[in-house]
């Protein structure tokens, strides 16, 4: 047996929770007598543990650790999941979380809570694992919600979203197409005629926001894994996409707008709804053809979700009724409605 043996025996022990109490504490103490990388392995799987007595001894040891045991542990064959984790939530090293974000072990949890966290280097390395983003789109939806996320990763994760997920869907739908056309031309034609008919049946939906959903679709859409909302973000009906496009997963409200059945009117709808994302409103204002049409324009100057940046530079392209409403809207930002009064007050001048 080498001399390592004793050691290994010891951390395998520590790692599946059949070391005595004893041991345990004194490892959570950080004094038994292992390498230390192998002293930061075993601290991280008594912290997963989430034993109370055992924790706060581990979060002691955890600050005692230096540079060189974690990247250490990290790169050391066999880490545990559980241990990049704690690894991963109480060091801010640049050379340690990079190897944790490469790691093939490291959970989807464990990168969605650093999506949120980490700066414009490591954003990089993490969008650069395309594989693991399309397999685990929650982390996307997580960088999003990163303050310091840099304008390069937010272009990177919106290209990521068009072309692993809409890309898909566009070629899903063009296959569909194909398969009609091969199709019996008969059969295609009945059923042409029959959709026809039935949407001349039904009446036309209203162009105001709709206040609620059929109980369906809360029910259909609400339970849907972020791919298959992205899905029918895409491809779905109107009431479902008007329904996504308020999801707080803005992977799955922008594809709303990225899919070819949202048109003008949908748009204005949209620019409505006082329950959207700032983001989904500033990717209509976005749209030139969409904002030539006035009303639309104006919903977006007059939904206080909407950016700032953005508002204030559409306020001079109101009608003078409107910019005088908006100057006493007490609805808007103060910025927005401010700059509507000097509007009218140099008017009267």
């Amino acid at each position: 047996m080498s001399a390592d043996a004793p050691e290994l025996d010891l951390l395998a022990a520590i790692e599946s929770g059949q070391a005595p109490r004893r041991i345990l504490e004194f490892a959570a103490r950080g004094f038994v007598p292992l390498a230390p990388a192998d002293l930061v392995r075993a601290v991280g799987s008594i912290l997963a543990s989430g034993d109370p007595e055992l924790v706060p001894l581990c979060e002691e040891s955890f600050r005692g650790f230096d540079v060189e045991a974690l990247h250490g542990a990290v790169r050391s064959e066999g880490i545990r999941t559980e241990q990049l984790d704690a690894i991963a939530r109480r060091s801010k090293e640049r050379r340690v979380l990079e190897k944790v974000l490469q790691h093939r072990s490291v959970s989807d949890a464990t990168l969605v809570w650093l999506a949120r966290r980490i700066p414009p280097d490591l954003q990089d390395v993490l969008v650069t694992n395309q594989a693991r983003l399309l397999a685990a789109p929650a982390i996307v939806e997580n960088l999003f919600e990163n303050p310091d996320l840099s304008a390069d990763i937010r272009r990177r994760a919106d290209e990521f979203l068009e072309e692993f997920f809409l890309k898909k869907e566009r070629e899903r739908g063009e296959r569909i197409e194909e398969a009609e056309e091969i199709a019996d031309a008969e059969e295609i034609a009945d059923a042409e005629e029959i959709a026809d008919a039935e949407e001349a049946a039904e009446p036309e939906e209203p162009a105001g926001v709709p206040e609620e959903e059929s109980g369906d679709v809360l029910f259909r859409l609400g339970s849907l894994t972020v791919a298959e909302k992205i899905r029918v973000a895409y491809r779905g009906n109107r009431e479902e996409r008007l329904f996504l496009v308020r999801d707080t997963n803005r992977l799955v409200s922008t594809a709303v707008l990225k899919s070819p059945k949202t048109n003008e009117a949908d748009a204005e709808v949209i620019a409505n709804m006082k329950s959207v994302s700032e983001d989904v409103l500033r990717a209509i204002a976005q749209k030139r053809e969409w904002m030539k049409k006035y009303s639309l324009m104006s919903a977006i100057v007059r939904n206080p979700r909407s950016p700032i940046d953005v508002t204030i530079g559409l306020v001079p392209r109101l009608s003078q009724r409107d910019q005088t409403t908006l100057s006493t809207d007490r609805n808007v930002p103060e910025v927005v409605r401010v700059t509507a009064k000097r509007i009218v007050q140099r008017r009267q001048l």
